[in-house]
C-alpha cells in the first residue's frame, strides 16, 4: 500500500478537557501567602510594605479566599502602616533622637 500524499493522522482531542480549579486548590492562595508575608514585613521593618499587604489581602478576599492568612496580612498591613505613621510624626516632632545613643 502506498501512502496517500503522506497524510498524516492524529488523535483526535478529548472533548472532556476541564478548566476549572481542582477542588484541593484554594482560590486566591497566592495573594494570601503574600499578604501574610508583607504585612509581617510591614510591621517588622515599619516599611511601605505594609501597603502591598494590604492590596494582596484585598485581591485575596476578591477572588473568594476566607483563610485567616488574607485576614492576617489585612489586620497586620493595617498595623505596620499606623506604626509607619506615628514613627514619622515622632521622627517629624523631634520626639526621636538617637543622639542620646551615638554619644558613648
Amino acid at each position: 500500500m502506498e501512502n496517500d500524499n503522506n497524510a498524516q493522522y492524529y488523535e483526535p482531542v478529548s472533548a472532556e478537557f476541564n478548566n476549572d480549579i481542582p477542588a484541593n486548590v484554594q482560590a486566591g492562595k497566592g495573594p494570601a501567602i503574600a499578604a501574610l508575608v508583607t504585612g509581617i514585613l510591614g510591621v517588622l521593618c515599619c516599611s511601605p510594605c505594609a501597603v502591598a499587604a494590604i492590596i494582596c489581602a484585598i485581591v485575596a478576599k476578591s477572588k473568594g479566599n476566607k483563610s485567616g492568612m488574607a485576614t492576617a496580612g489585612l489586620v497586620l498591613g493595617i498595623i505596620g502602616i499606623v506604626v509607619f505613621i506615628i514613627n514619622i510624626i515622632l521622627a517629624a516632632t523631634g520626639a526621636l533622637d538617637f543622639s542620646y545613643y551615638l554619644n558613648y
